[in-house]
């Protein structure tokens, strides 16, 4: 399992550095020791390790006085990337910078970064530049308002949860709460308080409820993210119950998991979808809901 380290010693700052070195700055033939700057000993720094203790993801956080951050030196093992590493960095650095009480984050993205720290929630912010090696890099912001947890996708995410609240009223009033999306995780929440049945566990109908939602939803965030417009259709479900839940409930999808494809989608054909929702409390998991969900296109509108 990987870990998000805070390195601190003198071995793992060395670790840290080398690594930064190696992805960053070796491939534009820049010197050992180029990696480093002034900044360093005034920054927040993070590291992500495999199994095997080897760094796989890096990065640093410079906060400044005026309650803004810089996001710099953000670098993935060339043979992690596309595993999620790179968002897991990003929510370790922005949770480091909300804890500090920033309230805007900016990163000098390289050209073929751009994207990803879009998807991050990231903005474009003035003209493209070049930096010093004459690599050119896009300055991009990033406020950080109450939907700074969703790393992956903010905007939709808040869309989602607008959706929630306004087409499923009784999700409101159940409580039902976007958590965090990793791009390949969803999590969503739910208070005991409200849904627990006579024994003060949490009821088996909203459980039900929760996982339901937050496997739509997942789909629903992959379609946007895809482009692809299209009907979300539950066909079969079934949840097993494990344990009872005796606190706020916490349900979790993860991509991974899911069997099925949007191709057909694309050639206007419907498609099916198998999703598995973890359900549970902070100490384990209690449920699993397992779903089919079938996919409908939407046909598109007829032109003047």
């Amino acid at each position: 399992m990987v870990a998000v380290v805070c390195p601190d010693s003198a071995g793992e700052m060395e670790k840290y550095y080398q690594f930064r070195w190696e992805v960053l700055n070796k491939p534009l033939q820049l010197p050992l020791g180029s990696e480093r700057d002034a900044y360093d000993a005034h920054s927040i720094h993070r590291m992500i390790c495999d199994e095997q203790g080897e760094a796989i993801a890096a990065g640093r956080l410079f906060v400044s006085d005026n309650q803004e951050a810089l996001i710099r030196h953000v670098a993935v093992d060339p043979i992690k990337r596309n595993q999620g590493m790179g968002t897991l960095l990003m929510m370790a650095l922005e949770k480091a910078a909300h804890s500090e009480g920033v309230k805007r984050v900016v990163v000098n993205a390289r050209g073929d970064s751009v994207r990803f720290f879009q998807s991050c929630g990231f903005e474009p912010n003035g003209s493209a530049t070049f930096d010093k090696v004459k690599v050119k890099q896009q300055q991009m912001v990033k406020e950080l308002s109450d939907t700074h947890r969703f790393v992956r996708q903010p905007k939709l995410c808040t869309a989602l949860q607008q959706m929630f609240n306004e087409q499923i009223p009784l999700s409101e009033k159940m409580g039902v709460r976007l958590k965090q999306y990793t791009g390949n995780r969803l999590t969503t929440t739910l208070p005991l308080a409200g849904n627990h049945n006579p024994h003060q566990t949490m009821f088996a109908g909203s459980l039900y409820s929760l996982a339901t939602l937050s496997a739509w939803g997942m789909i629903w965030l992959m379609l946007k993210e895809h482009g692809i417009d299209a009907d979300i259709v539950l066909a079969k479900s079934e949840i097993r119950h494990r344990h009872a839940v005796t606190e706020d409930a916490q349900a979790a999808v993860n991509k991974r998991k899911m069997k099925g494809s949007l191709l057909p989608l694309i050639d206007g054909k419907k498609a099916k979808m198998r999703v598995v929702v973890e359900i549970g409390d902070s100490q384990q998991c209690c449920a699993e809901f397992r779903g089919v969900f079938m996919l409908l296109p939407n046909a598109p509108e007829a032109s003047d």
